[in-house]
């Protein structure tokens, strides 16, 4: 069965567009007030297919931003401005979380992803954030702050995801204030002896151009959708790559049903589905990292045309082979 937390991303792949430690008493962020500056002469640029994607400052270009350790960001002088935090953890390769209390004890849980996806509707209004055009959204208590910092034909952003009941967009603005100025002036580091890791990977890069034409019988469009997600798509067919800080697949409750395949060297856990379309996965784990997680790497094969036969895993299987020569080893 195809993981939940994922069927967006195949979802996404078949549609033409796209789309959370401190010290000292603080006040009750609920009672503090941060203006926004409404900037409603500069709209945020939708993607625009066939513009090679830009950083909107060099600085925030996707290969600095992978160099970037998301939790380092999210450190206790930064976090203690909002209250009492607790101790962040990574939830994906560009993804730190902390679920800490505001200074009179409620609920206050931050995500900070760096390269994502960003998406944009007509009706959004911008607003400046450390001086990067931003997009802010809600829902129920949770506010998405989006700081974009590549346009063309991807739109990408540091977003600041904040559930709590107070002013959650304040704090999300707060936050990506100080991340932004952080990255532009000092930013931390990833640790530089992470033999053989992903994150200093780009997958819509890596991919042969030839093999993908080959898998989809001409040229595909690609769709990055952040700096670890990249599908690429012709007509009915698509295909993806993702890589991620995950459960070591052998231990995912989602692949007790998996085909074991051996694939030059690797060991992947394939998965069918045929319910909305054809589609098959195979992920497997490329570097362990702790407490039975690791870098994992994820293969998608997607074929949305009903009566066209396709056999998707042998597609997602060359997509293995042609991928696992441009990966470094660990």
């Amino acid at each position: 069965m195809r993981s939940p937390a994922r069927t967006a991303w195949s979802a996404l792949a078949l549609s033409a567009a796209f789309l959370l430690a401190g010290c000292g008493n603080q006040a009750d962020l609920a009672k503090v007030t941060h203006p926004r500056t409404v900037v409603p002469a500069k709209v945020a640029q939708k993607p625009q297919p066939n513009t090679p994607p830009r950083p909107v400052e060099p600085a925030f270009a996707s290969e600095r931003l992978r160099a970037v350790d998301p939790c380092q960001l999210m450190d206790t002088p930064t976090l203690s401005q909002f209250g009492v935090p607790a101790t962040s953890r990574m939830v994906a390769l560009a993804d730190c979380a902390n679920y800490m209390k505001d200074g009179s004890g409620k609920r206050l849980s931050i995500t900070l992803r760096l390269g994502q996806n960003v998406t944009l509707l007509d009706t959004a209004k911008t607003t400046k954030v450390g001086g990067l055009t931003t997009v802010e959204s809600t829902s129920t208590t949770t506010c998405f702050v989006k700081s974009i910092t590549q346009e063309g034909s991807s739109v990408i952003g540091i977003v600041a995801q904040v559930d709590y009941e107070g002013d959650s967009c304040d704090v999300g603005r707060r936050l990506n204030e100080t991340v932004i100025n952080r990255i532009r002036t000092n930013p931390p580091l990833r640790a530089q002896d992470n033999k053989g890791t992903l994150t200093v990977v780009d997958p819509c890069t890596v991919f042969p151009a030839v093999t993908a034409t080959e898998l989809v019988g001409g040229t595909p469009s690609l769709y990055p959708s952040d700096m670890y997600r990249c599908t690429w798509r012709r007509d009915s067919l698509a295909f993806g790559i993702e890589f991620n800080d995950a459960t070591d697949p052998k231990d995912s409750s989602l692949n007790k049903k998996a085909q074991v395949v051996t694939i030059d060297g690797i060991t992947g856990y394939q998965r069918k589905e045929d319910s909305y379309n054809a589609s098959c996965r195979i992920e497997w784990l490329h570097k362990a990292t702790t407490g039975g997680r690791g870098e994992v790497v994820t293969v998608n094969f997607d074929n949305n045309k009903k009566g066209v036969e396709v056999d998707v895993c042998a597609k997602a299987t060359t997509v293995v082979k042609a991928l696992l020569p441009k990966l470094p080893k660990p």
